[in-house]
This record gives structure tokens, C-alpha cells and sequence, in this order.
């Protein structure tokens, strides 16, 4: 592994350290502040809609409801407007005592004495109180508070559970003052409990305590008193639940809703015709075991509650004590994952949104991974809740992941930036704007550091440009040279190469640099080809202008080589080093010394390149400083572009080369000439003519392998 792919490793699992641990941190206190339990508590909220009706509340529960339609039905039929007289609570407490009702439960609090009515038989306080002793199950609601009121109403509160409780407490409900019933109704009640509901910071009720404390002793909820006393103990759920409890809510509220309602009105009704004998509207049978909750649901009696349901219907307190009495019975209980757990899972998940984001790098991948791991987290916590009722907190793992997510890309785009306004500078002026665009996106593909490529390099230069800088004034010059340069950008740029550097009136390309390309060879032959063609055309232009004529001497070389950011402390260069470049160098120069414009090495003419261009072998070659020769090739034209005199030409060339090297020489020389017979301007056939007749004259020693040795650069 090399020390530049080290350090990236590196760097990428500290940004990712970073990043989880800044995510989980920021979550965590976002997590705990007001905002972020208001989240939590509506992401809760999500759930129990999801859950709805998947659990079925206790029949053996049902409600008595107050409902308008009651109130109505009294002001119209015996002109009796709220608040009704008491003699209506003791017939229908009678009515559900005789029916076998398991437990009559008022969420009334009855706390001053009924007003004398003329429409009403004897005491109805003293009717009420009697039933309710007769019954023996009826369980009667007070109020705590902390107000100092010196005209408090009501009787004090004396009735107190004779059950201990050994719930514990997360929070302590202490109180001074109470809304309580008349003394002559807690007589005769089987208990009084508790009916202060606390709401959530954004006013939705999900909450009961469950005991609360009065001048010192020990008060029950409302539901959780009535548990209590019918099952015997508490103890089946003390080791369950905690307080306050979170009340397993089980869907929409009201009487259209999960729980069976009544209209209070028939049943007093009712109770007034069982006394009179006639068959009551009804029938008792309906409350037999039956635990009866009596409340309101009319708007005007102000007993609805904001609860997960409300925005499907209004929710009336009656029925939070209702559901919590079946979680109870039903042993609904929320299982409430511990924060160490949260605190496991949320890093976790910030771990792999961090990997995700740091070692991809790639908006797509990133976003993408950070859908799909929210997605399965919440289809995990959802149906978690649904079949175990454990209730995940989701606000610190997803704020964790989120934030995770948001750190790393942002650090990843700074970083990015930086690596882009580097590559745009390197590159900027001489790569394609295509390619640019490339590497900016994905600036890892570029090792700056340093590595072994295989590419192509191409060296071009202008023979003649001493007499051209001769005849022009530096300006002029200047002029000639930036167009010459911008054609040459055009072509290169065209075929994906990469300017190395201007050097004078020479240019060096680079054709799978800085971006790979397996078709490097090719894209450097037809951009070479296509530059020479433009420059015969310039020249032609030139001559008939009366300008000087110049040529441009292109070489060609691929191979490996070491490309990557080089130079001193103060400049560096993006370029490539190596003996594949040297010879490209080589080649180009070597084009004077065979009266060639286009030469390319035999590394470069592979077969993708032989189907495309006709070449002509031009010679074997050993450079200075080398040992193993080389095949050159000179470029005449592509394949398309082949007349039968170029073809012609370039056949007889090599089967004279071919004889050459075989010593043959007056057969090679006379395959020269016929060359130079039709192409007297092939210098190439004249240097082999004049080198076979000094081989003739002098011949070579017996291990000549027919390689030419070249002395100088």
C-alpha cells in the first residue's frame, strides 16, 4: 500500500471518527431539549396511529357517556338543564348495582351539596349517598392541587386505598388541597381516586401518574385505585410499570371509537322504567361483570382531552381512564427501551452513515444510504411496537444518523473543494473541460502523490521555426504561436489529451492522464494525425502567402511511466517521468533523420491502431543509453484514406527494408529506388539507398542484427 493511499485511508477513518461522535453528540443534546421531546412524543404518537386496532381493548369495560344528546333529551322532556339533580345518579347507580355491574366508576367530583329542586323526591344528596353505600362498588374522583384557597370546596378528603402500592416513582406528585366528594358520598364509596392528568410540553396527554401524595399520604389514579381493589393486589403490574405510566392508547376515541359508549339517558331511563315495572330500553344483562366508567363527552361540560387520537375525534377524559384500566386488564404495557440501549443503537447508526458518507464520497450513495438505514430503522422500532410493544426512542438515533450525515458531507464537500480548486488549477489549462469536469467530481482518481501508469505520450515540435521567428516581429510571433497552440489545444482536448507543457514551440501530451483510458494508443495516434493534417493545411496556407514554410514533427511512445505532482517547495507540476517518455522525446526528433512527420514506436502500434491507420515500418532502432532495440513506425494515413499509390508505396518500402536487413543490398537498394521512382521526395528510400551502399562498400560484422544504433539525441 503506498504511503499517499495510507494517509487517505487514514484521513477517511478520522473524518469518519469525527463525524459519528460530533452527529451523536449534537443529536444527544438536541435529543434532550424541549424541542426534541416534543419530536420524540409526536414520532410516538406516529406509532400508536400505525397500531390502531391491532390490539382490542377489554369488553368487560364500557362507558356512560354525558353526552349532548342527553342533556337535551332532560331540558326537553322534564325541563332539567345542568347540572342535573342527584337522584339521576342514584337511579342509575341502582340500575347498574342491580344489573351485576363489577364496578361503577364516576369521573365526576361531586364536591358541594345538590341544590333543592322542585322536580325532585326528598334529599337527592341523601339518595345518592344511599346508593352508593347499597352498591358497594362504586369508586368516586378527586382533584389535587397546590392552590391555597381558603373557601375550598367540597369535604376533606378521608378516603384513602387500603392497598400499598410498591410502584416507584420517577417523579413525586405532592399536594396540599383537593377537590373531593361530599363526606356522605366517600362514606358509602368503595374508594376515591385520583383524576389530575399532567400533559406532555406540547399539551397532549399520553401520561398517568399512577400514586400521588396528600398531606402525606398515599393517593391512587383513578383507574390503577379500581385495579387495585378488585384484583386484591397491585402487584401483578407493579413489576411491569412504572410511574407515571405511559397509557398504551388503542385507537380513535369517543362513541364511534374502540370502547362501547352509552348515552347516560337511556339508561336512567331505563331505571326509571324497571321501577315502574315496563321493560327497560336497556337491559341489565348489558352491565352484568361489567366495569361501568361514568363521565362526559358533551363540549359544553369541557372534559375533552388532547390525547395521540384527538385529531380523529375529541377525546373525553373518561376514556383515558377507561384505557388505562385495559391496559391493566390486557397487560398492554409499553416496554420502554433503556438509554443505554438508544445510546448503543444511535451510534451504531452514526457509524454507518459516517462509513457510508466518508469512504464512498458520493452524494448519491451517501443520501441514498441515509434513506434506506432511516427506513429500516423505522420499520424495525414500528414493528417492534407492534408486536412487543417496546417503545424505541427514535428522535436521538435519527437526529444521529441525520447530523452524522450533515457533518460528513459538509467536511466531505470542504475537503472536496479544496481537491477541486486543486485539480481545476493543475488541470485547468490543459486537460479537456470534460475531463476536468470528471475529476472534480471524483478528485480520488487522481493520485498526486505519485503512481505507475501506463499511458501514451506525444511530443510534437515546429521544424523551421528559427526562420519563421527570423521573418516575424515579436509580436507577430507571439500572435503565430498562440494560434498554432490553440488549434493544437482544440484537437488534443478533442481526443481526451492532457497538455503536459509548452516548451518553446514545442508541445508534450499526455493520452490516459490523468484519467485512465485503455484506449490510450489510439486516441494519441488520431489526434497526433489529426493535428499533422491542420498543420500541412497552415503551411500550404503559408506558401501561398509567401510566408515561411514550416512542418511539425510529432513522436509517439506508450508504456509505463511515473506520473504525480512534481517540483520544488515553492512550484510544482502535475507531469510524467520515466524512460517511455524519454523515448517519445526520442521519436519525435528522430522523424529529421528519415524525413518523417508522424512516428510512433512499435508499443503504440497495437492492432487497435494498425485496424484504423496505415503504417509504414520505418526501421529497428537502439537509442543511446538503451540496450533493447525498438520498431518504429512511421503514420501514413487512415485506412479509409488509402490510395493504391500509398499502399503500393508503403509495401515496396518494407520488402526493401526487409532485404536490407538480410544483406541483401543491391535487391533492397533497387526496391528503394522503385520507391523514389514514383515518391522522389521519400527521403526515408534515399538515407536506406546511401546506407546500403556504404554497407556494400563496408559490411557490417557477422552478429549485425539489422538495428540501427542511434548516437546522439
Amino acid at each position: 500500500m503506498s504511503p499517499s493511499l495510507k494517509k487517505l485511508l487514514f484521513a477517511k477513518q478520522f473524518r469518519s471518527i469525527i463525524a459519528a461522535v460530533a452527529g451523536l453528540l449534537c443529536a444527544y443534546f438536541i435529543a434532550n431539549s424541549t424541542l426534541g421531546k416534543v419530536v420524540e412524543v409526536n414520532a410516538l404518537d406516529v406509532q400508536f396511529r400505525i397500531a390502531q386496532n391491532t390490539r382490542t381493548p377489554d369488553t368487560n369495560i364500557v362507558i356512560l357517556t354525558i353526552d349532548q344528546n342527553s342533556l337535551q333529551y332532560f331540558k326537553r322532556t322534564a325541563r332539567i338543564s345542568w347540572p342535573w339533580p342527584r337522584d339521576f345518579y342514584a337511579l342509575t347507580t341502582q340500575y347498574l348495582a342491580n344489573a351485576g355491574a363489577k364496578a361503577i366508576v364516576y369521573d365526576f367530583q361531586f364536591t358541594e351539596p345538590d341544590e333543592e329542586r322542585t322536580n325532585s323526591v326528598g334529599n337527592t344528596d341523601s339518595l345518592f349517598g344511599t346508593s352508593i353505600r347499597t352498591a358497594g362498588i362504586v369508586y368516586l374522583a378527586a382533584i389535587l392541587t397546590h392552590q391555597e384557597e381558603e373557601d375550598q370546596p367540597g369535604d376533606p378528603l378521608v378516603k384513602f386505598p387500603s392497598v400499598a402500592s410498591t410502584v416507584q416513582e420517577t417523579e413525586h406528585y405532592s399536594f396540599d388541597k383537593a377537590y373531593s366528594p361530599l363526606i356522605q358520598f366517600q362514606d358509602g364509596a368503595k374508594g376515591v381516586g385520583v383524576v389530575n392528568f399532567i400533559p406532555d410540553e406540547d399539551g397532549v396527554y399520553r401520561n398517568i401518574p399512577l400514586r400521588y401524595s396528600y398531606q402525606g399520604k398515599q393517593l391512587y389514579a383513578l383507574s390503577y385505585h379500581v385495579y387495585s381493589d378488585l384484583f386484591g393486589t397491585a402487584a401483578s403490574i407493579d413489576q411491569l410499570v412504572q410511574s407515571p405510566y405511559l397509557v398504551y392508547w388503542y385507537g380513535k376515541g369517543g362513541p364511534d371509537g374502540v370502547f362501547k359508549y352509552y348515552s347516560i339517558h337511556s339508561v336512567i331511563v331505563s331505571a326509571f322504567k324497571a321501577t315502574a315495572g315496563m321493560v327497560p330500553d336497556v337491559p341489565p344483562a348489558t352491565f352484568k361483570d361489567k366495569i361501568v366508567f361514568i363521565g362526559s363527552n358533551a363540549p359544553s361540560l369541557f372534559d375533552l382531552k388532547n390525547t395521540p387520537f384527538t385529531y380523529l375525534e375529541p377525546y373525553p377524559g373518561v376514556e383515558i381512564h377507561a384505557t388505562a384500566m385495559s391496559n391493566y386488564l390486557n397487560k398492554d404495557f409499553i416496554h420502554e427501551l433503556s438509554f443505554h440501549w438508544i445510546l448503543f443503537i444511535s451510534l451504531l447508526l452514526s457509524a454507518v452513515i459516517s462509513y457510508l458518507s466518508n469512504y464512498f464520497e458520493n452524494i448519491v450513495i451517501s443520501t441514498s444510504g441515509l434513506i434506506i438505514t432511516a427506513v429500516l430503522f423505522f420499520f424495525a422500532v414500528t414493528q417492534l411496537f407492534l408486536r412487543e410493544l417496546i417503545w424505541i426512542h427514535a428522535v436521538f438515533p435519527l437526529f444521529s444518523m441525520v447530523l452524522t450525515y450533515v457533518i460528513s458531507i459538509g467536511w466531505n464537500f470542504a475537503t472536496e473543494g479544496r481537491n477541486k480548486r486543486q485539480i481545476q488549477k493543475i488541470f485547468g489549462q490543459f486537460v479537456n473541460p470534460h475531463v476536468v469536469k470528471q475529476l472534480s467530481a471524483d478528485p480520488e482518481r487522481v493520485e498526486l502523490g505519485g503512481e505507475e501508469v501506463e499511458a501514451s505520450i506525444m511530443f510534437s515540435d515546429i521544424e523551421g521555426f528559427t526562420s519563421i521567428s527570423e521573418t516575424k516581429k515579436p509580436k507577430e510571433l507571439v500572435e503565430f504561436l498562440n494560434n498554432y497552440f490553440s488549434t493544437a489545444n482544440d484537437i488534443f482536448f478533442k481526443h481526451d489529451g492532457t497538455i503536459d507543457k509548452f516548451i518553446g514551440d514545442a508541445v508534450m501530451v499526455q493520452f490516459g492522464i490523468p484519467l485512465k483510458n485503455p484506449n490510450h494508443r489510439l486516441l494519441a495516434t488520431r489526434a497526433a494525425y489529426e493535428f499533422s493534417r491542420v498543420v500541412y493545411n497552415m503551411t500550404r496556407e503559408a506558401r501561398e502567402k509567401g510566408e515561411p514554410v514550416f512542418s511539425t514533427r510529432i513522436g509517439i511512445n506508450s508504456g509505463t511511466m511515473v506520473v504525480g505532482y512534481i517540483g520544488g517547495r515553492s512550484k510544482k507540476e502535475y507531469t510524467v517521468i520515466g524512460d517511455t517518455v524519454n523515448l517519445a522525446s526520442r521519436l519525435e526528433g528522430v522523424n529529421k533523420y528519415y524525413g518523417t512527420s508522424l512516428m510512433i514506436s512499435e508499443s503504440t502500434a497495437t492492432e487497435q491502431v494498425t485496424d484504423e491507420f496505415l503504417l509504414r515500418e520505418m526501421d529497428t532502432m537502439r537509442v543511446k543509453g538503451k540496450k533493447l532495440p525498438i520498431k518504429i513506425f512511421e503514420v501514413v494515413c487512415k485506412k479509409e484514406e488509402i490510395t493504391e499509390l500509398q499502399l503500393k508505396k508503403v509495401q515496396t518500402f518494407e520488402a526493401g527494408l526487409k532485404l536490407y536487413r538480410e544483406q541483401h543490398w543491391n535487391d533492397a537498394i533497387s526496391m528503394f529506388r522503385t520507391v523514389l521512382n514514383q515518391h522522389p521526395e521519400d527521403f526515408a528510400s534515399t538515407m536506406y539507398i546511401e546506407r546500403c551502399e556504404e554497407f556494400r562498400k563496408h559490411p557490417p560484422s557477422k552478429d549485425w542484427d539489422g538495428v540501427y544504433v542511434m548516437t546522439s539525441k
